[in-house]
């Protein structure tokens, strides 16, 4: 079997609480098999708390509410190419429980983007419940991660604010050295 039999392009059709239309998100098989993994887990040591976060097929960061997931199919077929050429370009998106319309927003702060992104993954025990970023305006948006059904933002955009963050703790960290604090 050649290597390309063997790539499948998984989507997950999730049904979320309060969220009328499925939601599609296209994984590699790494990250569906990661997906399952979490669910199959999901509950067992109490916590039933927690987001599911992972980088698209199509060039977007994800982060599912664990919790709020109804169903999910998960489809698959096979896949020609090997790399993601998607490049996702559009807005930030949020779903909230019992809100049909979605938050679409964009920011200029891709590190605090990041940071968002980092504290559903970890969780409120680490992040507390309410957690955000700046948007375009440079107004702040602060979001109950507790009544956060969904989020898709462009993992460019997150790729950027982890290169800021590294770019701000290497200069932190010279000019800890050269004040002679090692860190």
């Amino acid at each position: 079997m050649t290597d390309i039999q063997k790539t499948y392009t998984y989507t997950l059709k999730l049904y979320l609480a309060t969220v009328e239309e499925p939601v599609f998100v296209n994984l590699r098989e790494k990250e569906k098999d990661r997906f399952t993994s979490i669910l199959s887990l999901f509950g067992e040591d109490g916590d039933s708390s927690g987001f599911f976060v992972s980088d698209t097929i199509d060039g977007k960061c994800i982060g599912v509410n664990i919790q709020l997931i109804q169903a999910v199919n998960i489809l698959w077929e096979p896949t020609v190419t090997l790399d993601d050429l998607t490049h996702y370009d559009g807005p930030i998106r949020l779903l909230l429980k019992n809100r049909a319309e979605a938050i679409e927003t964009d920011t200029e702060t891709p590190d605090e983007l990041h940071e968002f992104f980092t504290m559903i993954d970890l969780g409120p025990e680490v992040s507390g419940f309410f957690a955000g970023f700046t948007d375009l305006d440079g107004e702040e948006l602060l979001i109950n991660t507790d009544e956060l059904v969904y989020i898709e933002a462009p993992s460019s955009l997150i790729d950027e604010g982890w290169e800021i963050i590294t770019e701000n703790d290497e200069i932190m960290s010279d000019e800890l050295k050269s004040d002679g604090i090692d860190s």
